[in-house]
């Protein structure tokens, strides 16, 4: 009867001993990292025509924003763009005041409404929302004059140990937006192309 019941108790420490050291996996934490606008540092150029031979170029502020990482993934980001800083750079004054009135819709008239294009004075801001980042890939939702257009565009995405960038030359075709300066004449198929293209450099840092 000894001999059973030690049996049976070296039985049950060998059990409690082998459940004792069996390890729990564990998921691996990955670090998140918020990386936030270098405004002074950072900018936004527009480029928009009516053929080849005609068009503009220009700037406007990217006025707040960041990033969260996940490791070196994309989590999230978003960045507000001051449309009331857009800016004519192929023109010079007086011209270059009424190309950005135009735009901005701050000096309308009979030819030229408030909402012919980005109507500043009803949408001071458009946002950009980050939705993914892979194979330099960037897919983004802009919400301009209170509509919203995703389209996915070539940049890079750069982190480091002090701060992020985000670079890329890309065009957003707007022709879904419905934006009356944007749309073509319905007699002769003339007008502003709706594809406006852009040249991103942001900086941001931790």
């Amino acid at each position: 009867m000894k001999n059973l019941n030690a049996l049976l108790f070296a039985a049950a420490a060998a059990f409690m001993v082998s459940c004792g050291g069996t390890e729990t996996p564990t998921e691996e934490v990955v670090e998140t990292t918020t990386y936030n606008l270098d405004k002074n540092n950072s900018s936004l150029e527009w480029a928009a025509n009516m053929s080849p031979e005609y068009g503009h170029t220009g700037t406007v502020v990217i006025s707040d924003g960041s990033i969260e990482m996940e490791g070196d993934a994309l989590k999230s980001g978003s960045f507000t763009i001051d449309m009331t800083t857009i800016k004519s750079t192929d023109l010079e004054e007086p011209k270059a005041g009424y190309l950005n009135a135009h735009l901005m819709g701050t000096a309308p008239d009979e030819d030229h409404p408030a909402d012919l294009f980005f109507n500043t004075p009803e949408y001071p801001t458009a946002t950009v929302t980050l939705l993914d980042y892979s194979n330099g890939k960037l897919k983004l939702t802009l919400n301009v004059v209170g509509k919203e257009l995703t389209q996915e565009v070539p940049a890079t995405l750069t982190t480091t140990e002090n701060g992020a960038t985000i670079k890329g030359d890309f065009s957003l075709d707007m022709s879904s937006l419905n934006i009356k300066g944007l749309q073509p004449n319905p007699e002769d198929g003339s007008g502003i192309n709706p594809s406006i293209d852009f040249k991103l450099n942001v900086a941001l840092t931790k």
